[in-house]
């Protein structure tokens, strides 16, 4: 029991760091090490049944019984121009990820939703309030750009995680745990979803692809993946009565948001051959989610394509303050289109 207390005391802990590397737990070469023994835990029981069904794909060989997750130092986009993320091997039946994506993803992960708080949610709730609920905090914003100033690094040039002066998972002190055991929470959702997108591919498109299949094929194989594992994650949220419902359907809503928008990051067009456009994916997330004309989702999707926006000067026209951030994304889709 002394032992057990030990591993979990942080959780009641007010003050000073909380370090969360274990050596002998925690395999890979960067702070978000700390979360890797979450990933296959939480895609695993998405929902009640899903941890058969993914049995049942093994048991037929359509899927490997591991995750092929690489650590390494390196950058996501190689020197060949190929990019470390996601993908399924379609010889071993593997889903890959690589650790430096997983740190992208929190460093976005982090940088919308703190951005999302500071600069929506909180605004709105002190006018709601006709007072200051929530004092704006500028410094949480500074460290939220500087999280996607990192994350941006990240894809063209890998340098360490500067966990003495930036966020992360691994150590953080406990008057600031907020923010990063939040991310937590939803970079967790996120990487459930591109694990859902993933095994969709292995389990319904490996034994159509070939080198004859045309890009027709594949932009349907990425839809289909996407509405499945959109399906497989609303699958698992808790019932209307249940008494962490609104928050769970929280956390997956802005998980599959957030990692849709995570690979807009990547390039100023949204167009690709052998996949849909990143703001059709975008907003056929928004649409197939049980959300309600005013959920968070919709700002945290207009926190996420503004910061795409700032990344490559691409000039979008924002309404300051909108009345409905559903409204204003439709109106920043109408011109990503005309701009591609």
């Amino acid at each position: 029991m002394h032992k057990l207390f030990n591993k979990v005391n942080w959780i009641w802990q007010k003050k000073g760091p909380i370090n969360h590397f274990r050596p002998r737990i925690h395999n890979g070469t960067q702070p978000v090490r700390v979360v890797h023994h979450m990933l296959v835990y939480m895609f695993q029981n998405a929902h009640p049944q899903f941890l058969r069904e993914l049995s049942e794909e093994i048991a037929k060989g359509k899927i490997a019984p591991k995750l092929e997750l690489r650590y390494g130092r390196d950058s996501i986009r190689q020197d060949d121009g190929r990019l470390h993320t996601p993908r399924v091997d379609l010889t071993t039946k593997t889903i890959e990820l690589h650790e430096t994506f997983l740190s992208f993803l929190w460093c976005c992960t982090y940088s919308i939703y703190v951005q999302y708080l500071e600069k929506v949610d909180f605004p709105r709730m002190n006018r709601l309030n006709g007072r200051v609920i929530y004092p704006i905090n500028e410094e949480n914003i500074q460290k939220a750009r500087e999280m996607f100033d990192y994350a941006r690094l990240l894809i063209v040039n890998f340098e360490d995680w500067d966990k003495d002066n930036l966020p992360n998972p691994e150590i953080y002190l406990a008057e600031q745990r907020t923010y990063p055991e939040q991310t937590n929470l939803y970079y967790t959702e996120a990487v459930k979803f591109i694990l859902g997108h993933e095994y969709t591919h292995l389990k319904l498109h490996a034994d159509q692809i070939d080198a004859n299949t045309p890009n027709s094929s594949y932009l349907v194989f990425e839809a289909e993946a996407d509405n499945n594992a959109i399906d497989i994650l609303i699958a698992g949220l808790f019932p209307k009565n249940h008494f962490a419902a609104d928050a769970q359907k929280l956390a997956v809503c802005i998980g599959i948001i957030i990692g849709i928008l995570s690979m807009f990051y990547f390039t100023a067009t949204t167009s690709g051959t052998r996949h849909p456009n990143m703001e059709d994916r975008l907003t056929n997330a928004l649409e197939r989610l049980p959300i309600e004309d005013d959920h968070e989702a919709w700002g945290i999707a207009c926190i996420g394509l503004q910061m795409w926006d700032e990344q490559f000067n691409l000039q979008l026209t924002w309404e300051n303050d909108p009345v409905s951030y559903r409204e204003q994304y439709y109106r920043i889709i109408e011109q990503i289109k005309a701009q591609q």
